[in-house]
């Protein structure tokens, strides 16, 4: 049960649908396969990302991390569980949510095969081809924020949801299609004129069905088509020149993920894709690691490790990685044996790069939220 092939299977299923379609295992994990997690949004000193709940303790199948919630499959029938509740009352300090723009999880959810935690809002993807989404807070518009019958009658085989701030997610359909909802105008200029900092969607080809995964960003999409090749889009339309221009780097694909990718991930303002080699590529914002200010507040004790590669992937990323996944600011891997890989940007005063020695051996699957991240052991 603990073969590379089950654990691949299991991270075939995370959230940010990474290997593309995702065929349930053959078989429930193990009894005692649980979720653990470092990192997390504080609340008056609650980390949500931390506080799992029993049923994300046993016979868990996949993780997914959003703006400020994490979701789990759990269980014989494949259920969803999500922590911590995103009801109409928002978070600590903010204002109640209109009612039209929340819904609960839906009743008697199961044979659910992936998931995906958006900012505020969640996705499953059914056993049958059929996704649904729940908990939204995006738009504040019914009309979009409940997915159109194109989507939820269409015959998905992957998902993948923005977070950290982003507002829409991206469907994969059977036939190599990719569709985003809510649609965006990717020539819309929000403030000034940051046209060059857009790249537009590539509509043709991504209706040309040889689209195999997809990776939401903050503001910035990618796909891995069939041939090995990553293909990006989007940017962020904000109001600094710094941000856009990073956000402008995430969808400037290098050419090293131009061959051989095997799975992608994308963050607030960085891409990732994974080799056949098993070597990690990244590009947009260069990945730090510790921040002065938080470095000294916690004192960490040392800088980072330097690079190894180009833009920031440290040595321990370039050679037997196995799965990727990408926070707001921070970029995750599975490395051969189990051992999970931290690096980027620190947070909410923990040192997410910081690896707990249950999570450096004998994790089959990972997930990240915007500012956690998630193993499955």
């Amino acid at each position: 049960m603990h073969s590379l092939r089950f654990g691949a299977l299991l991270v075939a299923v995370l959230s940010v649908a990474r290997h593309g379609a995702a065929a349930p295992p053959p078989s429930p994990p193990p009894s005692s396969r649980g979720v653990i997690a470092l990192g997390g949004p504080s609340f008056n000193g609650y980390y949500p990302a931390m506080d799992i709940p029993p049923q994300a303790k046993s016979n868990v199948w996949a993780v997914s991390g959003g703006g400020s919630h994490s979701m789990a499959i759990y269980g014989p029938e494949r259920r969803v569980i999500e922590w911590p509740r995103i009801d109409d009352s928002g978070w600590p300090g903010s204002p109640p949510l209109p009612n039209n723009t929340y819904r609960d999880q839906p009743p008697n959810l199961t044979n659910v095969t992936a998931i995906a935690a958006g900012q505020s809002h969640s996705l499953a993807l059914r056993k049958n081809g059929r996704v649904v989404m729940w908990n939204q807070r995006l738009t504040g518009d019914n009309r979009t924020d409940y997915l159109p019958n194109f989507i939820t009658r269409a015959n998905i085989k992957a998902i993948s949801a923005a977070k950290g701030g982003g507002t829409f997610s991206m469907f994969l359909l059977s036939n190599g299609s990719v569709l985003e909802w809510p649609p965006r105008n990717y020539s819309e200029i929000y403030s000034g004129n940051f046209t060059t900092w857009i790249v537009p969607r590539p509509h043709a080809l991504l209706m040309s069905g040889n689209v195999k995964a997809i990776a939401a960003g903050y503001e910035h999409c990618l796909a891995l088509l069939k041939n090995g090749t990553v293909v990006a889009w989007g940017g962020k339309r904000g109001m600094t020149e710094a941000g856009i221009s990073a956000q402008f780097k995430s969808v400037q694909v290098p050419a090293a993920a131009q061959a051989n990718v095997t799975a992608i991930a994308a963050g607030m303002a960085h891409s990732l894709a994974l080799l056949k080699n098993g070597t990690v590529v990244a590009w947009g914002r260069l990945l730090g690691g510790f921040s002065g200010a938080t470095c000294a507040a916690i004192g960490c004790g040392g800088a980072p490790p330097p690079p190894g590669g180009p833009n920031g992937v440290p040595y321990a990323a370039l050679s037997g990685v196995k799965a990727i996944s990408a926070g707001k600011t921070t970029a995750v891997a599975l490395l051969t044996g189990g051992r999970v890989f931290v690096w980027g940007q620190t947070s909410a005063g923990l040192v997410v790069t910081n690896i707990p020695p249950e999570a450096q051996s004998g994790v089959v699957g990972i997930g990240s939220g915007s500012i956690w991240w998630m193993a499955i052991k």
